[in-house]
């Protein structure tokens, strides 16, 4: 247990973004050290195993976070051109989708990599698990976020009994 919670400590520390400032960097912290956890937790990852898959799933974030650059850049720039009236041709909002469409490709390219690269330290078990690892994390944070949310006394308020608030877009 002790081995765990140390790996788990260290993990963090790694995991640990220091040069990429962010007005939340502190939320963010918390949120990677919770997601190491959770993911040592749900994987029961060995000691050997986890020294092994945390230096993986470390590259293979920075990777993600690389094409994610890439897009908010080509997002950016689109914002921009729109923003000064300028007149946009068809030409270049076309090569934008299809620059936003390759990038999208590339993730997905990247995230099936690394789970099926993941074969030689996880069993299929934990990488059934790891697949779905995400979508349960999130689906985890919509419940805790609006549980948070109905604490604050903002439940219900201007709703009528068993309808759903629609949004606002």
């Amino acid at each position: 247990m002790k081995h765990i919670l140390l790996l788990i400590f260290v993990s963090g520390l790694i995991a640990q973004d220091f040069d990429h400032p962010e007005r939340d960097h502190e939320r963010s912290e918390k949120m990677e050290m919770m997601m190491v956890w959770k993911l040592t937790d749900e994987l029961d990852l060995s000691p050997e195993q986890a020294e092994k898959f945390f230096p993986r799933l470390r590259k293979h974030r920075n990777e993600l976070d690389e094409v994610k650059k890439m897009e908010r850049a080509l997002a950016g720039e689109m914002r921009k051109k729109m923003g000064e009236d300028e007149d946009l041709s068809e030409k270049d909002v076309k090569n934008t989708v299809k620059k936003a469409i390759e990038l999208r490709k590339k993730v997905v390219d990247l995230e099936s990599e690394f789970l099926l690269g993941m074969d030689d330290i996880l069993s299929l078990r934990q990488l059934a698990h790891l697949s779905m690892f995400k979508q349960k994390m999130m689906r985890n944070i919509r419940g805790e976020l609006k549980e948070h949310h109905g604490k604050k006394g903002k439940r219900g308020k201007g709703r009528r009994q068993g309808k759903r608030q629609r949004r606002g877009y």
